[in-house]
């Protein structure tokens, strides 16, 4: 017992410390700080505490007293100054449930509450400096999906259908949302960061999408032709991020694929981040700006989704019909337009015992090299000769080591 009253003592310093420091820095006002908030949590605990042993009506009470005096510490402290918000306030009744939550053993939920609580207070100027940077079309294209997205996917039914149960429209758009939240992290830490230069933004780009920064790079590299060094280290940036997003989704899918790729797609993006360094040493360095527009719209989603679905069926197929040559095919084939779709289907697949491990490792290689390709295409041609040469250069290396790799490990 006296573990969990600790824990709900240090949860509170840690948001009372955060509260203080923002005092200082005349980012909050005098509502609370460092001794306010650890008692506030305490009191959550003791309340629990005597709600068990006298009543449960002493926790009510104890719910209802802070909660008073939050309220009449808002008031107060609003009425000799212009609004200035009721975070803190909010906070500080959110640290009584803390309080009881730690009193009950439940240390783990407790401190990731108090973390998450702490963060968002820290992040003020972050997070209004995005909602200032943030677009009506924007909003309202996150709205509309966050509704297709959370509203109808619980009710879409989780079974196949068709000829071999070759769709199933539950994990059709599972997939979807998963790759679009991806992508939107990527959207908003850009958003947030703002132009910090060409490496930062070629790694923010391919969170998002490598392509899409692929093509504005090559565009803006006809434009800025003495930047051909520098835009070309933006778009290897981005195509090593795509590994590393790769990754990503098969931890979340297919742990043992994982283990498989982990080595192969590591190697490629450490080998992407040593051209990169070189490169970057001898090219001119300058600030620019890459045109992104937002993951969370309607049209693009469903045109991944029926991607996605058409990709998993024919892959199907081609393990019916056509074995491990067939799947091989139409990973090459997608990678000519997304890399996700085909990572997607190849982790759920072999998730299920559907295909084997190997055909599922070989073909997300050969859909990502045949993608490095892609985009060593749309630089020689649509951009600057300078830009174009080093790209497609250093990504022909990439490709043939990716080959290496994919049939060696």
């Amino acid at each position: 017992m006296i573990i969990n009253y600790l824990v709900a003592l240090a949860l509170g310093l840690l948001i009372g410390l955060e509260r203080e420091y923002a005092r200082y820095q005349k980012r909050g006002h005098d509502y609370a700080g460092i001794r306010t908030f650890p008692l506030i949590s305490l009191a959550g605990a003791l309340s629990a505490y005597l709600g068990e042993l006298i009543s449960v009506y002493v926790l009510i009470s104890g719910i209802l007293v802070v909660g008073g005096l939050v309220i009449a510490a808002y008031f107060i402290t609003n009425k000799s100054k212009k609004y200035t918000g009721a975070t803190s306030e909010v906070a500080g009744l959110l640290m009584f449930f803390i309080g009881v939550l730690s009193y009950h053993g439940e240390l783990i939920l407790a401190t990731v509450l108090a973390i998450i609580i702490t963060i968002i207070l820290f992040a003020r100027s972050l997070l209004h400096h995005f909602a200032k940077k943030i677009s009506t079309k924007e909003l309202a294209d996150t709205l509309k999906f966050a509704v297709i997205a959370f509203l109808i996917l619980p009710f879409l039914p989780n079974q196949g259908y068709g000829p071999l149960e070759l769709f199933n429209p539950f994990i059709i758009w599972l997939m979807v949302v998963f790759i679009s939240g991806i992508s939107f992290v990527g959207y908003v830490l850009y958003k947030w960061f703002g132009d910090r230069g060409i490496p930062a933004l070629g790694m923010l780009g391919g969170l998002v999408s490598s392509t899409a920064t692929t093509t504005s790079f090559a565009d803006q590299s006809k434009k800025g032709k003495k930047l051909g060094k520098a835009f070309a280290v933006g778009v290897l940036l981005a195509n090593g991020i795509m590994f590393i997003r790769i990754l990503i989704e098969v931890f979340v899918l297919n742990r043992v694929l994982f283990s498989q790729l982990l080595l192969p797609l590591l190697l490629l993006a450490i080998l992407t981040a040593v051209f990169s360094y070189f490169l970057w040493k001898k090219a001119k360095h300058t600030k620019i700006k890459l045109e992104l527009s937002s993951p969370f719209t309607i049209v693009p989603a469903l045109k991944f989704g029926i991607f996605f679905g058409i990709v998993l069926a024919l892959v199907k197929l081609a393990d019916i019909y056509l074995a491990t040559k067939g799947i091989y095919l139409v990973s090459i084939l997608s990678g000519l337009a997304d890399v996700d779709a085909i990572t997607l289907s190849l982790s759920n697949l072999s998730s299920t015992g559907s295909i084997g491990l190997e055909v599922a490792r070989k073909g997300i290689m050969f859909a990502a090299l045949t993608n490095v390709a892609v985009k060593g295409g749309i630089a020689y041609w649509f951009g600057g000769k300078q830009f174009g040469r080093i790209v497609v250069a250093l990504f022909a290396v990439l490709i043939v080591i990716g080959l290496g790799v994919a049939f060696l490990f």
